[in-house]
């Protein structure tokens, strides 16, 4: 009987190795939705394991449900008893606050992980984070504007005529776009402007401009577009927490971006230099140079929210061509082919 006990034990353990390993898989490859319904599965056997719970309060900060979020990392706070499980608890903590626009305590939480020694990943986790959100002490003379729906921070050396310019059309790009995602955000839009117009920013250690919707974020050249990062917050909060592709996300972000000019044209003068398969670049989620798939894309997101704006809308909840075939049918291989012979 006991070595029937054992082998049911083992069997046991070797089938939650599993799970758990199935887990940080899903979430290792940012598919958090999958990650989540693992973790829960794990938590019905194990429900105070450690990593597990913070790969859920992660998974859910990462799709932008800071509530859900709150639950988790409130448990974190309670069975966290290393420096490295505190300091990784207080970073959800520091995030989720800051997503539901708790500024204060989201930059207490991040005082609290800096506080405590931390292992490598940690320490550059945290370390991304600060600058990304604007938590880091280099942020301290930065100009503060606040409007209806934004909150915009400058770089010292942005002049006041060029601040009033950007905010009076930022947030008037926000309003119209969102006329069309219709969203309530849970927080402010934070829109970072850097002080120049290159591309590569030494101290983010990436290109700008990008944004972070799981917290809308955004950081920004001088010279960008006023509605591309705004339309790429508002798409993320209307629905596309699930998988995105680079045709559908960037050309959101190209057909809303407030520039009044001819998007198919500027699509046919990229598409003549360098031709594209789009369903194949669409279907794959293939790394197209952004001088032909940002216009191609911006003209091809004109085209379906032309043919018809709730589907679009529905796509925009899964951006894969595989989610267009179950949304369009064979519908939408006729208007990539149709959209093509434009461009030519």
């Amino acid at each position: 009987m006991k070595k029937i006990l054992s082998i049911l034990g083992l069997a046991y353990s070797v089938f939650c190795l599993s799970q758990k390993k199935e887990m940080a898989d899903a979430f290792k490859i940012k598919d958090y939705t999958e990650a989540l319904s693992l973790a829960h599965k794990v938590l019905e056997t194990d429900p105070d394991d450690f990593k597990t719970n913070l790969i859920i309060s992660s998974s859910y900060n990462s799709l932008g449900d800071f509530k859900n979020a709150l639950l988790y990392s409130v448990k974190l706070e309670n069975i966290a008893k290393t420096d490295e499980e505190k300091s990784w608890t207080w970073m959800q903590l520091t995030v989720l606050n800051y997503g539901l626009g708790n500024k204060e305590a989201s930059k207490k939480y991040y005082e609290k992980a800096k506080s405590v020694e931390q292992t490598e990943k940690s320490a550059a986790e945290l370390d991304t984070l600060g600058r990304l959100l604007g938590l880091d002490k280099f942020y301290n003379d930065w100009v503060i504007v606040e409007t209806e729906n934004m909150i915009f921070h400058f770089e010292s050396s942005v002049n006041k005529e060029t601040i009033d310019r950007i905010v009076k059309t930022r947030q008037r790009a926000f309003v119209k776009i969102n006329e069309f995602f219709q969203v309530d955000l849970p927080k402010k839009v934070d829109f970072f402007v850097w002080g120049s117009n290159d591309i590569y920013n030494e101290f983010l250690k990436r290109n700008l401009g990008f944004t972070v919707p799981d917290y809308l974020v955004s950081h920004n050249r001088l010279n960008q577009a006023p509605g591309h990062e705004i339309a790429h917050n508002l798409s993320f909060r209307r629905g596309s927490k699930g998988k995105k592709t680079r045709l559908i996300n960037e050309g959101i972000g190209v057909y809303f971006d407030q520039n009044e000019y001819d998007k198919l044209v500027a699509a046919k003068e990229a598409y003549k230099k360098n031709p594209i398969d789009i369903k194949k670049v669409w279907a794959e989620n293939l790394n197209v140079k952004s001088e032909t798939l940002y216009p191609v894309s911006g003209a091809f997101v004109q085209t379906l929210i032309d043919y018809d704006k709730a589907k679009f809308l529905e796509l925009n909840n899964n951006q894969t061509y595989e989610n267009a075939k179950n949304i369009y049918g064979d519908k939408i291989d006729s208007l990539i082919a149709k959209f093509i012979r434009q461009l030519k």
